[in-house]
């Protein structure tokens, strides 16, 4: 009798541990478990009011910059690039692919993200190399007299605002 007790108490002790060994390696995170948080470049692909801006992001081949370089990105919505006179990505990319470059580069600014609540009135240099004038009245931000309405869009790689202009004309 205490020979079957024996077997018991050790076949109970194994469905203990066997169950608790399952419970731990059913719980570890996996790689493809987690969410990636999206780059700029997801958040423009994905983004239907960036239609317009994801035409010129795909044709100048920025798509990979804008996924690992550190950046603020003053993003033009389609309604943006409208108000501009520029009804669709075909007025940008008939343009040479380096005129796309600089035009799209004119609303980036590299080095780190800036939120909302960190720009201040005065220049930035943009990637294209140009001065980017930021004025705050009250609660209101522009960006070279492009008000800022959607502000502090988060991505893994920097910061979105959308802006209801574009930040230089198109020439």
């Amino acid at each position: 009798m205490k020979k079957y007790g024996a077997v018991r108490l050790g076949g109970a002790f194994f469905l203990v541990m066997a169950l608790f060994s399952m419970t731990m390696v059913s719980c570890q995170e996996k790689d493809e478990d987690r969410v990636k948080p999206k780059t700029i470049t997801d958040v423009i692909l994905e983004n239907e009011q960036f239609s317009i801006l994801r035409d010129v992001v795909l044709y100048t081949g920025m798509k990979d910059a804008l996924r690992t370089t550190e950046l603020t990105f003053f993003a033009p919505s389609n309604a943006a690039f409208l108000r501009a006179n520029i009804l669709g990505s075909s007025a940008i990319t008939a343009l040479p692919k380096d005129s796309a470059m600089l035009f799209l580069k004119s609303h980036l600014v590299g080095a780190n993200a800036l939120e909302f609540k960190q720009l201040a009135a005065g220049k930035l240099k943009s990637l294209a190399g140009r001065e980017i004038f930021i004025t705050k009245i009250d609660s209101t931000v522009s960006v070279n007299a492009a008000k800022i309405i959607i502000h502090d869009v988060n991505a893994d790689n920097g910061v979105i605002h959308v802006i209801d202009n574009v930040v230089v004309p198109l020439r």
